[in-house]
């Protein structure tokens, strides 16, 4: 076996011992860089640490509930699970809102009929909706006050309670005669007769009774152009122009054919009877002036038909007296109501519907 030379040992010993050398410096050097590193990262993390606790100490400042917030400060939240949350909680909000939209009450709105105003604007020519307005000048009609009627009413009221006063006897007499027989008839005529201001008055109230009537129902029918008052006028002048005739007439009559017994006799039925037809009538003149049209209507017919049956007792009256008087026959007096009664009457409403402008 060949000797082992020295120097190989030696030189054995020192690689070596630098091998172990440089092992120990590279475990040295890894070392070191991983403690670099890792200060890296906790440099790197201190400031975010110290960011959140600054905030939780600005959130105990501000609020006393620092244990939540502190809990959902450091929740995680997933993205796309708050997405679907946000969208399924606006859809509810939406649908509540459109149920709340449709439970809602709205108020009642009126509503024009278009048909019904459509059939009325092209259906009436004499209303034509389409056509350009016309330009028209008409007069304001003011309606008219029924204060002076009213007093002259009063007035006349208040005539018929003088005679009704001043006048007792005679008053009550004048409707006692109508239901007497001759021979009562002929011995209450003679107290009437003597009576002759309370006759004059009775024979006014009749004119004024008679003028304000026919005025009364030519204005309510509207068959006059002219004033309420000079109708009223007209009348009761034409009342007395022919009641004034005919008695002068009747007198005559009696002296010439020598029967003023029999002319005094129809004389004083005729005005009698116009004497209850003046005090009947008041009642209807209120009626008559102070309703409206219907119940006006009714006043007037049976006012008329209270006149007329006055007429027709006059007229059968004065027959039984004139024939009990003198020879005559009913044609004879048939012939003298015609000409004495009926004729007065178509002359004045001749001059009536001559004057006022052919309305009657």
């Amino acid at each position: 076996m060949p000797p082992v030379p020295r120097h190989s040992s030696s030189q054995i010993n020192i690689f070596a011992e630098s091998n172990g050398l440089k092992q120990i410096f590279l475990i040295l050097v890894l070392m070191s860089s991983i403690c670099g590193v890792m200060a890296q990262a906790d440099s790197q993390s201190r400031p975010a640490r110290m960011e959140t606790a600054g905030v939780r100490q600005q959130a105990v400042v501000k609020r006393a509930d620092t244990l939540v917030r502190t809990q959902v400060a450091t929740i995680t939240v997933d993205s796309a699970m708050q997405s679907r949350l946000t969208d399924s909680l606006l859809q509810d909000s939406l649908r509540r809102d459109s149920l709340a939209k449709a439970a809602q009450v709205l108020p009642p709105v009126d509503r024009i009929d278009t048909s019904t105003y459509a059939r009325y604007r092209t259906g009436y020519p004499f209303a034509p909706m389409d056509k350009p307005a016309v330009y028209m000048n008409i007069e304001y009609r003011e309606r008219a006050s029924k204060d002076d009627l009213f007093y002259v009413l009063t007035g006349l009221v208040f005539l018929l309670a003088f005679v009704k006063v001043a006048f007792p006897r005679y008053f009550r007499n004048i409707f006692i005669l109508i239901f007497q027989t001759s021979l009562r008839q002929k011995q209450t005529r003679d107290q009437l007769l003597q009576d002759n201001l309370a006759s004059l008055f009775t024979n006014l109230l009749f004119v004024i009774s008679m003028g304000l009537y026919g005025a009364i129902v030519v204005g309510n029918k509207g068959l006059a152009s002219i004033s309420f008052w000079w109708v009223a006028v007209y009348g009761a002048a034409l009342l007395l122009v022919v009641y004034t005739g005919k008695f002068l007439f009747l007198q005559f009559s009696g002296w010439v054919f020598n029967s003023r017994e029999a002319a005094s006799a129809y004389i004083f039925i005729v005005f009698l009877v116009n004497k209850v037809i003046g005090i009947v009538l008041i009642p209807f003149l209120l009626l008559l002036a102070f309703t409206g049209e219907p119940a006006a209507d009714v006043v007037f017919t049976v006012s008329l038909a209270v006149i007329g049956l006055l007429l027709i007792y006059r007229y059968l009256i004065s027959f039984g007296a004139l024939r009990s008087n003198l020879k005559v026959n009913a044609l004879h007096f048939f012939l003298y109501l015609c000409a004495v009664e009926v004729l007065p009457i178509l002359l004045i409403y001749k001059l009536l519907v001559n004057y006022i402008d052919g309305r009657f």
